[in-house]
């Protein structure tokens, strides 16, 4: 097993190392692979960056690419943020506008220091009401122009949200949370009860309810940062899976599985285990322009057009 999870990490490690041959050297704050803006919007756009940079230590880079090389969006702009190094070492305050031409592929990478600004909500308005659609008239500049000044509102708490979540939709979404827990926690007692009355189906209904419950918590809580149907996602969720797992369920032997409890419990505690962390390093690169050693952990959003 331990062989196993060491290969896996090599096998990661590899992976990222050869990602970098396809990043583009740190040559300032606006990198243009695709030839997507003109020099003067370029040099005006450059000032924007470098100002906010100079108010704030914030730093924000547009990457403009020709292709993603086979790679997923998100994946690649977070290596290539750490990679860089965007933000200060000491705040992690990056931010990548991460543009593929040939994919028609968009990401707002966000580092860990401005997640709680830049959020993954935000960024995702930004990318889909902002972005996506002036890039399908072409309006390309437009676009990364009004996304730049956006992220830079967002980020001095200036910016106003385009899908408004009013106090009703926020204390229903509390409730259809809790509303999950509560079916998690009955499933529990209904599965306990089961098994003393030997019911096979309510011992299935009760096994169906609580992982469909989890699936259906699962996608609530991803979508509703990505997608305005995050509920009738969600719901459609738990219905199929609880569908599916009480439909394949088979009959049990509650003996069998009584003597198994009685087994597992006496077996308790007997075991142990260590933890481990594991880090990377960051690295920066560019000539009048680098990064400060900021960190990413994944924060932000990603689209196409």
């Amino acid at each position: 097993m331990k062989k196993l999870i060491l290969l896996t990490l090599l096998f990661l490690n590899f992976l990222n190392a050869n990602i970098t041959q396809y990043f583009p050297p740190l040559e300032g704050r606006i990198i243009d692979q695709a030839h997507l803006l003109s020099n003067s919007s370029q040099t005006k756009l450059t000032e924007i960056l470098k100002n906010h940079e100079e108010e704030t230590s914030n730093q924000i880079v547009v990457v403009i690419l020709n292709t993603l090389n086979g790679y997923e969006i998100a994946d690649y702009s977070y290596q290539l943020g750490r990679f860089w190094g965007i933000g200060q070492k000491s705040k992690d305050n990056g931010v990548l506008l991460v543009i593929a031409m040939d994919e028609k592929k968009l990401r707002i990478e966000v580092g860990y220091g401005l997640e709680g600004a830049l959020t993954d909500k935000t960024s995702y308005e930004i990318i889909n009401y902002t972005i996506k659609p002036n890039f399908k008239n072409n309006n390309y500049e437009k676009g990364i122009f009004k996304a730049v000044d956006e992220i830079i509102q967002a980020i001095k708490g200036e910016y106003t949200p385009k899908i408004k979540n009013d106090r009703k939709n926020m204390n229903f979404d509390s409730f259809f949370a809790f509303l999950y827990f509560g079916i998690i926690f009955v499933s529990m007692i209904a599965s306990s009860i089961s098994r003393k009355l030997k019911s096979q189906k309510l011992y299935k209904i009760s096994k169906a309810s609580i992982l469909s419950s989890f699936f259906g918590f699962f996608t609530f809580a991803i979508a509703s940062g990505f997608t305005s149907f995050y509920l009738y996602l969600a719901i459609a969720i738990t219905i199929l899976v609880f569908i599916f797992n009480y439909l394949t369920a088979r009959d049990v032997n509650f003996d069998k599985l009584a003597k198994y409890d009685s087994n597992s419990s006496s077996n308790s505690g007997s075991w142990g285990g260590t933890t481990g962390g594991f880090g990377s390093g960051r690295f920066s690169s560019g000539g009048g322009f680098s990064g400060g050693g900021g960190g990413f952990g994944g924060g932000g959003a990603s689209g196409g057009w």
